[in-house]
């Protein structure tokens, strides 16, 4: 199984952070087995125009720290802060996202889920999986933005590929959501149907899997 429930902590098997772009999933009966990050199919199917953003790690790891704190089996209570100067370079956008309304308005059941799908050898990462008001869940990711230069078909996909990995698992996801963190403080946080994320996965898939046959084909035709 790849994703389940801890003290309503929602936990993943895959190693915490890729090892030089790839995961390690550790399989229970088989061992580690080595998979590709979503994010590069999503990538392969959906680019981005040169000079596009890349994704905020001290955001992410912000937000991380700071959920831990307050929700979890590791939580103090006290929420954490971003005290080291390591965040000084974005410390305008993660002060902005750290007092955001969504924090108050949601429980957080999990911060950076790692979660794998075995049949297609793929792995990705949700930056917080959340349970709103009404009790549904939602896997929400932490991008910087938004920037006209982003296809913004690929954050969807990516968190498609994470609530598919749920499915397996049947947890279900009702909701995806997008946290747009921008470097002067600007913060939108855009919910859709986690079916619309699953879509975008789907054609993400379809449209690697169309471009690898075409490379097959031309790479036979030249032999």
């Amino acid at each position: 199984m790849a994703v389940t429930f801890c003290d309503r902590w929602l936990v993943g098997d895959a190693v915490p952070q890729p090892a030089e772009g790839l995961y390690h999933y550790p399989h229970r009966e088989l061992g580690i087995r080595v998979f590709m990050p979503a994010r590069d199919i999503v990538a392969r199917a959906f680019p981005s125009r040169p000079g596009a953003l890349p994704r905020c790690p001290l955001a992410r790891e912000a937000a991380a720290s700071y959920a831990r704190s307050l929700w979890g089996p590791s939580a103090t209570g006290t929420a954490w802060r971003p005290t080291s100067g390591k965040f000084d370079p974005a410390r305008q956008a993660v002060e902005a996202l750290l007092s955001h309304a969504f924090w108050q308005r949601n429980e957080v059941i999990g911060s950076l889920v790692h979660i794998a799908q075995p049949q297609r050898e793929s792995a990705t990462t949700a930056d917080l999986a959340v349970r709103f008001p009404d009790g549904g869940l939602g896997l929400l990711a932490i991008w910087s933005g938004p920037d006209e230069r982003t296809n913004f078909q690929a954050p969807w996909a990516e968190l498609g590929a994470a609530v598919a990995s749920c499915a397996d698992s049947r947890i279900r996801i009702e909701r995806a959501g997008l946290v747009w963190v921008a470097a002067d403080g600007v913060v939108k946080l855009e919910a859709r149907p986690a079916d619309d994320a699953l879509g975008a996965w789907v054609d993400a898939l379809d449209l690697d899997r169309w471009a690898s046959g075409r490379a097959a084909e031309v790479q036979r035709a030249g032999t």
